[in-house]
């Protein structure tokens, strides 16, 4: 008995360990900084990526109508970011780069089915709209299966 009780102890110990190890692995595949610090309100669990129709695209639940993130890539070798939105301290940001308006910068890497995408999104201060565009360094790492 003592045998088969640590061989159930033992996949027991180790099934948690390989469940919890997913979890942490599905959310720690999932960011979101800005100027270096996580997109404060964002739940990663809400992050999601999908490809259809040549385009990669990734989008995010809001957490009281404010903080969110949407991006549309292509789906290519090296994806390029058609237009990315994000919504950080209530203010409306963007990169995109249509009809010879570009706004903002983006860059992405691809790993297997890890996106990364690193630029600086722009747009206006909503508390001050007289002082000018304010631009934001971002990071969104995302896997797509």
């Amino acid at each position: 008995m003592a045998c088969s009780e640590n061989q159930s102890h033992t996949s027991a110990s180790s099934s948690p360990a390989a469940s919890s190890a997913t979890a942490s692995t599905a959310a720690s595949s999932n960011e979101v900084k800005v100027d270096g610090a996580d997109l404060a309100g964002l739940d990663l669990n809400t992050v999601t990526c999908v490809k259809s129709a040549g385009k990669i695209t990734v989008a995010s639940g809001a957490v009281g109508g404010q903080q969110g993130i949407g991006i549309v890539m292509t789906d290519a070798a090296t994806p390029t970011v058609e237009s990315l939105g994000m919504v950080v301290d209530g203010n409306s940001l963007a990169v995109s780069d249509s009809m010879g308006m570009k706004v903002g910068s983006a860059v992405v890497s691809v790993d297997g089915n890890s996106y990364t995408i690193t630029g600086e999104a722009t747009g206006a201060d909503m508390k001050n709209p007289m002082a000018g565009m304010i631009n934001k360094k971002f990071t969104v790492k995302v896997t797509c299966n």
